[in-house]
């Protein structure tokens, strides 16, 4: 056959399922997405200066004034550190919680008398009458040396810091609570405030997974994080009982723990619905906090409500109600349920928007711009309404048949929205940490994927202030976990160390071009049409038949800039019966779009296999 020219376009997306030869997408890539349906290199990433000490299983950033605080948690530590505008970030803080007594306070006035008697919620806590001492500080210092070194039933300690006389449970938690503190004095005065605070430990766990969210407080006007986890790791369907903790988002100190009513849990997690904090989990429990006071479970305006038969995992605020009326969307195992904000004694609504649905993990899904997108135990689904399914002709059965079914509740999902991508982390073939990612382009409706760097990620989070996913990683070389902030340039930034990405696509097969009795197609000539910094080469690949094995030509680089006229094209003799070609970029500062490439054919001998 005479030579023709061919435009070397293949559908976006990378085709996973099925054969190479069946479809007319690009058959395999790396690092490779898709923009206005052409192939253009992802985004390089650069570690943060400091190390996690343990393996992320959740991780979320807030942006307030000029930082972006992350949080992470893991299985026996809850971690903090901070970015700035340029990525620099602080030192470690570490925010586990930790047992803590409940707590009142006695303050003393006067300057002569006594302090009788002292008694929390009727049971006294000292052993004898304290005189005043030559001040009122030392007189309170004497007060709480003789409720330490008393024992009563329950127990209490007590430490004074100028007139006031901290008095703090033994018991670790929240049960002493509300309990009334009273006193007897002669001549002093004194002012009381009852016991309150305390918190539980958390209970550490290697299946400890952490969801984080923001909330309001009214009483105390600032901005609290919240924190929930659970055991769910192992299985999401697991009931152990989950704990939720709070403290100042901006605030290095431990959390401290949320009371739930005696008969919730919150083996889910928990959601803010603003200004309403929601926890869910067993037997289709949800349950939220008064209005704007996200510790308080059990007052006036709080609630629980019985939902659905199996567990509840994942809630998520979505637009729904009227004005500024909260409104959520929650996961059960089967389910998809809306709450919307109604009022009087209800407060909320719950309807069934959905059954038979699905959810691999708790975070499986995402908001993207009001439409929520998630991956079920075996197909992805949307909401923007209704429940449906996201077509997937592309990798569907490549992510469903290759995922580790025993880790596959670690799976996790981003946004990018620049690009306007889903992307879903999981452990693929025997790993245990998130090695590869399968992407959906909303705006381009196709699918690719591709290998994660560095052994994989185990959490992440979309930030808008870098207009970048921040992931976390899963190895370490003794100094600790480290933390990548991705789409930054076109490199790998590790530390003092500048490493290129690797990143190629491979074409679908070509064959229609073939005429008459010789069936086999040689490639002349390949004329690259690249924005593109750095070299890049070239080869051809394909097979004799469909069944036959694989033959690769001989690779080709072609420049960044083109000065000379042999610079300009490839020039190769590669025939094929089904012929593809790989592009690849692999040195440092290497970037490419791929624009409309122009190969040459003519007939081949039928014989020379290359």
């Amino acid at each position: 056959m005479p030579i023709q020219t061919a435009v070397l376009k293949s559908s976006p997306g990378i085709k996973r399922d099925g054969t190479k030869f069946e479809g007319d997408s690009y058959t395999d890539g790396q690092w490779v997405r898709f923009q206005r349906g052409l192939p253009r290199k992802m985004g390089g990433y650069k570690t943060t200066q400091k190390f996690l000490q343990e393996i992320s299983t959740g991780f979320a950033t807030f942006t307030q004034m000029t930082f972006v605080y992350c949080h992470s948690g893991g299985a026996n530590l809850l971690e903090r550190f901070t970015l700035d505008g340029s990525g620099n970030s602080s030192i470690i803080s570490n925010r586990t919680p930790v047992a803590v007594g409940s707590y009142g306070t006695v303050t003393l006035a006067g300057a002569s008398g006594a302090v009788t008697m002292i008694a929390v919620n009727g049971v006294d806590v000292m052993s004898s009458s304290v005189a005043f001492n030559t001040t009122i500080d030392q007189t309170a210092t004497d007060v709480a040396a003789n409720i330490t070194a008393f024992t009563s039933t329950p127990n209490y300690t007590a430490a004074a810091v100028g007139a006031v006389i901290t008095i703090t449970s033994a018991t670790t938690g929240d049960q002493t609570n509300g309990f009334i503190i009273t006193n007897t004095l002669t001549t002093l005065t004194s002012t009381l405030v009852n016991m309150n605070y305390g918190s539980d430990a958390l209970i550490t766990s290697a299946y400890n997974q952490w969801m984080f969210d923001v909330q309001y407080a009214s009483s105390s006007n600032e901005n609290y994080l919240i924190a929930s986890v659970s055991p769910n790791g192992s299985c999401v369907c697991n009931d152990q009982d989950g704990q939720i903790f709070y403290g100042e988002v901006l605030g290095t100190a431990p959390l401290e723990s949320i009371r739930l009513p005696a008969n919730a849990n919150a083996t889910g997690g928990m959601v803010s619905l603003h200004p309403y904090l929601f926890y869910y989990g067993t037997d289709g429990i949800i349950g939220w906090s008064v209005a704007g006071e996200p510790a308080d479970m059990e007052g006036s305006g709080s609630g629980l409500a019985r939902v659905w038969g199996q567990k509840i995992i994942k809630g998520l605020p979505m637009r729904a109600g009227s004005g500024t009326a909260p409104a959520g969307l929650f996961w059960a195992f089967d389910a998809v349920i809306r709450a919307t904000f109604t009022g009087g004694a209800t407060v909320f609504q719950f309807d069934i928007v959905a059954t038979g649905t699905s959810m691999m993990s708790q975070s499986a899904v995402v908001d993207y711009d009001g439409v929520f997108y998630w991956a079920g135990v075996d197909r992805f689904y949307m909401f923007n309404g209704v429940v449906r399914e996201v077509p997937n002709s592309m990798n569907l059965n490549y992510f469903f048949d290759g995922i580790n079914p025993v880790a596959q509740n670690k799976t996790f999902c981003f946004q990018v929205p620049r690009y306007n991508e889903v992307w879903w982390c999981y452990p693929r073939g025997t790993a245990t940490e998130c090695t590869h990612a399968v992407v959906y382009n909303v705006k381009e409706n196709t699918w690719y994927d591709t290998e994660l760097p560095n052994d994989g990620r185990s959490a992440g989070h979309f930030n808008n202030s870098f207009a970048a996913p921040i992931l976390t990683g899963v190895k370490t070389d003794g100094s600790g976990y480290k933390v990548w902030r991705h789409e930054f340039k076109v490199d790998e930034y590790d530390g003092s160390v500048v490493r290129p990405i690797k990143s190629n696509f491979e074409t679908a097969d070509i064959s229609t071009l073939v005429t008459g009795n010789n069936r086999y197609l040689r490639c002349t000539t390949i004329e690259p049409d690249f924005v593109q910094s750095g070299p890049m080469t070239v080869n051809v690949t394909g097979r004799a038949n469909a069944r036959a094995p694989e033959v690769n030509s001989t690779t080709f680089t072609f420049p960044e800039s083109a000065t000379q006229p042999y610079e300009q094209v490839v020039m190769l003799k590669e025939q094929r019966r089904e012929l593809r070609v790989k592009f690849e970029s692999n040195s440092l500062y290497g970037d490419y779009q791929m624009g409309q490439i122009i190969a040459h054919f003519d007939s081949g001998n039928g014989t020379d296999l290359g």
